[in-house]
């Protein structure tokens, strides 16, 4: 308990300290954490992002593997989504007995927007915490068709582990970076959420333009 609290507070600290102390079965622990974030709903409070960021500037260090890192950290997210998305779906279809589910406005929308927007939100939602748990979870209650979701879920979670674990390997040592790396990811987070309410929001505006026109 005391580790997690530490990689929570102190990412780039907790990592260096599990090195320490597990070596190799470093890659475990990472894969671990990376696994439980994005496949409970309810751990989406562990440090995702800066955890890659940090396992890619330790590579760059010498003290972690590239190469290890990328595939097993990806392997970790897509079967932490996919759990969470067969939770959310047992969840769905044994509690929320679905007739009664589609007719909860809420959950209605959800499953409207899935049908819709399936492939952007299984993607972008990895570049953005809390998101990245929960659209799988969503995405099971829903009953999104679960190829779709696959090919997605992968799709993403490669993109997600890649673009932190490059990062952090080429530009983490640099000493301004690792300063203020939340505050780079703080300005990735705001592009994607950007786009994503963009890309939601584009139909609308596009049906409005249409219709003084």
């Amino acid at each position: 308990m005391e580790e997690l609290i530490n990689l929570i507070l102190n990412a780039d600290e907790g990592i260096i300290e599990l090195i320490i102390t597990y070596g190799s079965l470093v890659y475990l622990k990472l894969f671990s954490i990376i696994f439980i974030e994005t496949g409970l709903v309810i751990a989406n409070f562990l440090p995702g992002d800066t955890t890659l960021f940090t396992a890619g500037m330790m590579a760059a260090l010498g003290e972690l593997n590239l190469s290890v890192l990328l595939i097993s950290l990806s392997a970790a997210t897509i079967l932490g989504n996919t759990s969470n998305f067969f939770i959310g779906n047992f969840l769905g279809k044994k509690f929320l007995k679905k007739e009664r589910a589609r007719r909860n406005r809420y959950l209605k929308k959800s499953f409207v927007y899935f049908e819709n927007n399936s492939a952007k939100a299984i993607t972008v939602s990895r570049f953005i915490p809390f998101f990245r748990s929960f659209v799988p979870f969503v995405a099971g209650i829903s009953s999104m068709n679960l190829k779709t979701f696959t090919i997605y879920n992968i799709l993403g979670g490669i993109l997600w582990v890649t673009t932190y674990i490059l990062v952090g390997f080429f530009f983490g040592t640099i000493p301004w970076v690792k300063s203020n790396y939340s505050l780079i990811f703080s300005g990735i987070i705001l592009l994607f959420i950007l786009g994503l309410v963009i890309g939601i929001l584009k139909p609308v505006i596009y049906y409005l333009l249409k219709k003084q026109s």
